[in-house]
């Protein structure tokens, strides 16, 4: 029987194989290659292992029984939860406070991008009228700029989409925490 597909089943190391089956384990690596075959108590060993695999107990004479059950997986840190759940909780505020933060920084700038059209569309006479599309254009473009680069559209919607995750998580380890107390 081959023993590498056992030792990745059960994520053993050689060195943990090879103690299980009582041979070295440079032996075990011989083996594994095909330079070297097994013994017959490493094919009882491993028939042992691979019959587990299959949820029943070799018996030694060629036949098997069923296996008693698995033993439980140990219960989650509700320690280790709670821990992780009040660093998102911390998280989580300060990203409000960055989002809230955002949206006080935008609105100058989408203020401008509101005023732009009207002030373009004003009909009358301009004090300097070869100077206003100019600067109506840098006021414009100005707004748009730190809208793009700083304070717009993509910045909250990432710092949300991050908020959102994190919230997702809390949630999660919450109830979790909930649970296991």
């Amino acid at each position: 029987m081959d023993t590498l597909p056992l030792r990745t089943y059960f994520g053993l190391s050689q060195d943990m194989m090879a103690e299980w089956l009582g041979v070295g384990r440079s032996s075990l690596a011989l083996t594994e290659r095909g330079y070297q075959s097994t013994t017959a108590t490493v094919g009882v060993q491993t028939m042992r292992l691979a019959m587990t695999v299959q949820g029943l107990v070799y018996d030694g004479a060629g036949g098997s029984f069923p296996a008693p059950p698995a033993l439980p997986e140990p219960p989650p840190d509700v320690q280790e939860l709670d821990y992780r759940l009040r660093q998102c909780r911390v998280k989580m505020q300060g990203l409000e406070l960055e989002l809230a933060t955002l949206h006080r920084r935008a609105a100058p700038y989408l203020a401008r991008l509101a005023a732009a059209p009207a002030l373009r569309a004003y009909p009358g006479p301009v004090a300097n009228p070869e100077d206003e599309a100019d600067w109506l254009t840098i006021f414009e473009l100005g707004a748009r700029r730190q809208l793009r680069e700083k304070c717009g559209a993509t910045a909250r919607l990432l710092l949300e989409a991050r908020l959102a995750g994190l919230r997702c998580e809390a949630e999660l380890l919450a109830e979790a925490v909930e649970l296991a107390s």
